[in-house]
Order: structure tokens, then C-alpha cells, then sequence
């Protein structure tokens, strides 16, 4: 069975534990506490962005979500999920803040300045900074699975690396849109840093995860499809059709970027395959959770089949339209449904905790605003997509703040319960 990351954790004073050792647990989720809350925070900025008036437009929010809230929960789940299934050793609670900060000072920076239109120099400090977090994350995700105990999650590391050397791409292509480029080069520059950064970055850390986290969602075991072999063969297909994309994107072919489009949607339907199936004892338990990742999944193939149309048909790539429908549709719900799971998890406290943690994060409400939202921006209903996204974060934050109620009391009576432990052991 996929080993999930519901160990019962305890308060961890030191910074580090040592490899294999029940203590590792302890301190990457605590350190995935305190960076998944700063993601919350850049998604609340990026709804509110939606409605207050700016001059960026939809850049805002969509930086503010992608490169802030996904990034951040990117950033604490793949550490989590290093150390959990690969047994590893966590970073120090001094690099997971490193690269927490330069994280999010680097999206502030750059965020600000094209907003308040400061000198360029800003903007690409701001890109260097998310450079630098992407290199942090990259090497701390390396030594924890290298040094880790179990093998089997070696494969979803080869898929955050390519994700991350994406991004580094995607980044340095963003960089050199703010510096100023010529129409038609900013246009084919600007198609490539969104399938970078939107189906490598991301969409490569989702196709490492998705196999495992399937099986953790749903409490079975992995699929025997999803064998080293079998994921391998999937990342290097997404691969070379995001190469293939770039490229074509880059040289103005849009018969190649179509082809590899194409073949990436392809290339996640294959990636679908590996994952175990689900039946209807699973479906009861996670209920919405499981729901809305398959939805998340189904609305990234049909928003990318739409940008290999649109590559074929002219310069118009990558529209506001499918990008908030593959944002908001896709990797917003795979992130709600993946925060779902983990905010039981993260707040621990114990068995009967966890289940109650997970009876709070199961959203019907959710799942039917995230989904009434996509459906509203494919057809151009902003102000529908905009009272749906409300309706969904509200929820979500009336049920975090119902979660961390509970973590307060479990930790209120866990300190009783102990100087009960050690006065009857003094007796």
C-alpha cells in the first residue's frame, strides 16, 4: 500500500532528525504547516485581486495563485512526501526557510513592481529570487530522497527535478519578457513561459505525485502499472512533448507545438493509467476529495487538447480563457483536493483526529463551486467564476479554521495528559 503521511506527530524542538527515524515526520510537517499557511495567504491576495481594480488585470491573481499559493504548497508537499514515503532526512528547519522566503519575497517583488510599474531591474530581481528558490527546493529534494531509506520514490523525484528545470526555463523567459522584446518575439516568448512553467513546472510535479498520492487518497495500493518503468516511460513522453512544444513555440512552428501539445495531453492520459481504480468503497470514504482530483485531472487534458487547437489555428495561444479554465479548473482543484487530505494529516493529534479532520475537508460545496467557476470561464461568465471562487474559498477557510480549532484543543488536552503521565510515574 501507498504509505500515507498520517504518522502520529508530536511537538519536535531540534531542527533536523536523524535518516529513517520516526522524528523526521515531526519536523517536515511542521515545517509544511507554517509554508502550506503562507500559500493560503497568496491565494486569499489572488481572489481578492479578482475583484479589486488593478492595472495588470488577470496577471495579477494569476501570479499571485501560480507563482505564489501553487508554488508555496508545491514547495512544502514535495518535501513532505520526500521524507514520508522515501524515509529520507528532512531539510533544516534554516534551508525550509530559505526557500520559503525567497520564495515568496521573490513573487512580492515582481508582483509589485510590474504593478506599480517600476523600473524593470525589480521585475528581474524578483524572477531571480524564485530562481533561487527553485534551486533551493531542487537540491534539498535530492539529498532527501538520496539519503532516503526507501527506493520506490526515486521515480516521482526525477519528475520534480524535470518539473523544476522547467520553471528554471519558464522563469528566465518571463525575465526576458519584462526586459522588453519585439511583438512577435514577446508573443512566442510568452507561449513558451506558459507551457513551462504551466505544464512543466507544475504539471510535471502533479504527474510525479499522482500515482502515489491516488492511492494514498483513496487507502489502496498502488496500481502494478505504476511500476518504475511505467512512470519513467510517462515522464520521458511528457517530457520530449513539452520539448517539442517549446521549440515549436520558440521557431513560430505551430504544427510542432501542436504536435507536442497533442502528445502531452496524450501523454497525462497515459499517466491516468497508472492509477489504481477506484470503486465504490473508496469513493464513499474520500468521497469529494477523489472527485475533484479526478476532475482536476480531466480539466488540465481538455484545457491543453484547446492550446494544441489554438497553436494550429494562429498566434493566439494560450488565451485568458483556457488558462483560467486550466488554473481554476485543474491545478486549483488538484491543489484543493491535495490540501484536503493534508490538512488532517498536518494537524495530527491522533486516529480519531484524523478521521474527524477528514470528515471536516470533505466539500461537496467545493467541489461544485470549482467546477461551476471552470465551467463559467470557458463560457465567459467572469462574474459567475468570480462568486463561485468566493463561495469556494470561503468554504475552504471556514473549514481550515474549523481544523486548526480542533489542533488547539488535541494539543491543550495532549499537554494534560501528559503531566498526568509523569505524576503518576513520579508515584
Amino acid at each position: 500500500m501507498a504509505t500515507a503521511p498520517v504518522e502520529a506527530t508530536r511537538d519536535a524542538s531540534h531542527s533536523a532528525a536523524p535518516r529513517g527515524s520516526a522524528g523526521r515526520v515531526a519536523v517536515v510537517q511542521r515545517q509544511a504547516r507554517v509554508t502550506l499557511g503562507l500559500a493560503g495567504g497568496f491565494a486569499v491576495a489572488a481572489t481578492v485581486a479578482l475583484v479589486v481594480p488593478h492595472r495588470t488585470g488577470d496577471w495579477l491573481s494569476l501570479h499571485l495563485f501560480l507563482t505564489g499559493a501553487l508554488l508555496l504548497a508545491i514547495s512544502a508537499a514535495t518535501q513532505l512526501f520526500a521524507v514520508t514515503w522515501a524515509a529520507g532526512t528532512p531539510p533544516s528547519d534554516r534551508v525550509a526557510a530559505i526557500q520559503r522566503w525567497l520564495l515568496a519575497a521573490g513573487v512580492a517583488l515582481l508582483t509589485t513592481a510590474r504593478e506599480l510599474q517600476w523600473p524593470s531591474g525589480f521585475v528581474t530581481a524578483g524572477g531571480a529570487l524564485v530562481i533561487g528558490a527553485l534551486v533551493v527546493l531542487g537540491v534539498s529534494l535530492q539529498r532527501t530522497v538520496s539519503r532516503g531509506v526507501q527506493r520506490r520514490f526515486d521515480m516521482a523525484l526525477r519528475s520534480y527535478l524535470a518539473a523544476l528545470v522547467g520553471g528554471l526555463g519558464g522563469c528566465a523567459l518571463g525575465i526576458a519578457m519584462a526586459t522588453g522584446l519585439d511583438a512577435p518575439m514577446y508573443g512566442r516568448v510568452r507561449s513558451a513561459h506558459l507551457a513551462l512553467n504551466l505544464l512543466g513546472l507544475i504539471g510535471f510535479v502533479i504527474a510525479g505525485t499522482l500515482p502515489f498520492f491516488t492511492a494514498t487518497q483513496a487507502r489502496v495500493k498502488m496500481s502494478s502499472r505504476a511500476s518504475g518503468r511505467g512512470q519513467g516511460l510517462v515522464l520521458a513522453w511528457l517530457i520530449g512533448a513539452l520539448g517539442a512544444t517549446t521549440v515549436g513555440f520558440l521557431v513560430a512552428r505551430p504544427v510542432v507545438a501542436t504536435v507536442g501539445l497533442g502528445a502531452y495531453a496524450a501523454g497525462v492520459l497515459g499517466l491516468v493509467a497508472l492509477v489504481p481504480a477506484i470503486r465504490v468503497k473508496q469513493l464513499r470514504w474520500a468521497g469529494p476529495r477523489l472527485v475533484q482530483l479526478g476532475a482536476g485531472v480531466a480539466w488540465w487534458v481538455g484545457a491543453t487538447v484547446v492550446v494544441a487547437w489554438q497553436a494550429d489555428y494562429g498566434p493566439a495561444v494560450f488565451t485568458p480563457t483556457v488558462v483560467g479554465v486550466l488554473v481554476v479548473g485543474g491545478y486549483a482543484q488538484i491543489l484543493g483536493a491535495a490540501v484536503a487530505y493534508l490538512g488532517p494529516v498536518l494537524r495530527a493529534g491522533g486516529h480519531q483526529q484524523l478521521t474527524a479532520g477528514f470528515r471536516t475537508t470533505r466539500s461537496w460545496l467545493a467541489l461544485g463551486a470549482a467546477n461551476t467557476a471552470a465551467i463559467a470561464l470557458a463560457f465567459g461568465a467572469s462574474v459567475v467564476a468570480k462568486a463561485a471562487i468566493f463561495v469556494w474559498l470561503i468554504d475552504t477557510a471556514v473549514r481550515a479554521a474549523t481544523l486548526v480549532r480542533g489542533a488547539d484543543r488535541t494539543r491543550g488536552f495532549g499537554r494534560v495528559t501528559d503531566t498526568s503521565r509523569r505524576r503518576g510515574a513520579e508515584l
